[in-house]
């Protein structure tokens, strides 16, 4: 990105550790090359389970999984976190508008040329709370840049492109994963995977899920689909800025 004005990027997920999951090579190189990165996370994960940390409430659950998903941010280099607190597991029960006006309140403030979120499939595990992210980042992607829509939520804002996040085909097993889209962008993720494993560890209370972050979204690439926004100059890119 040299050259040319520092971007921006934002991120909207769902739970603490998605962000790492899903994107955390790419938001380290990102915020390494100057780019003011946020995060909007729906819900503090509480319907989880707390690894071999004890843990006496969902309250302290929460808590403890906000500030894991703080000190992660920070490591892959987020300088905006917003963790809204929405219930965990229950997403789409959520009144759409609300989750929907939560995000576009995000987006205008923090201007992003780049929006990545979820696939409308929910990332390999097809997770409910994943899936109606999906939707409300979709949807205030669009309604954040008219005027008329969430009218107190802050001057609009259109960003310039919107990315689902996708993934290779998982490998068959007893479990039934979901496919992803096919990528657009694909992103080197090897100068950064030290540093996404470091991220993944500093969410102490998810260390169960290791196997599965190791299996599924630890690889030399991070991948993305182009959802919406202005074309890529190529059917294929290794930037998720190029031409802008």
């Amino acid at each position: 990105m040299s050259g040319r004005a520092a971007r921006s990027l934002a991120l909207v997920f769902a739970h603490p550790d998605d962000e790492t999951f899903a994107t955390g090579a790419t938001l380290a190189r990102y915020a390494h090359a100057g780019a003011t990165c946020a995060l909007f996370t729906a819900t503090d994960g509480d319907a989880g389970k707390s690894s071999d940390i004890p843990v006496r409430s969902r309250e302290e659950l929460a808590a403890i999984r906000r500030n894991e998903l703080y000190a992660a941010a920070r490591h892959l280099g987020a300088g905006h976190v917003v963790a809204r607190g929405h219930p965990d597991q229950g997403l789409a029960a959520l009144d759409p508008d609300t989750l929907i006006g939560d995000v576009v309140t995000f987006l205008r403030a923090v201007q992003p040329h780049v929006v990545i979120t979820f696939g409308p499939e929910g990332a390999p595990t097809g997770h409910p709370d994943h899936r109606a992210i999906s939707r409300a980042a979709t949807a205030a992607f669009f309604l954040a840049a008219l005027p008329t829509e969430f009218p107190d939520a802050g001057p609009p804002h259109r960003a310039a492109r919107l990315y689902y996040a996708t993934y290779r085909p998982p490998r068959p097993g007893p479990r039934a994963f979901r496919l992803g889209l096919p990528p657009t962008a694909r992103i080197d993720a090897r100068p950064w995977n030290a540093r996404k494993r470091e991220a993944f560890l500093l969410h102490a209370t998810q260390r169960m899920h290791q196997p599965a972050f190791e299996e599924l979204a630890f690889g030399d690439e991070e991948w993305f689909t182009l959802a919406s926004g202005v074309p890529q100059p190529d059917d294929t890119v290794d930037d998720l800025m190029q031409g802008l």
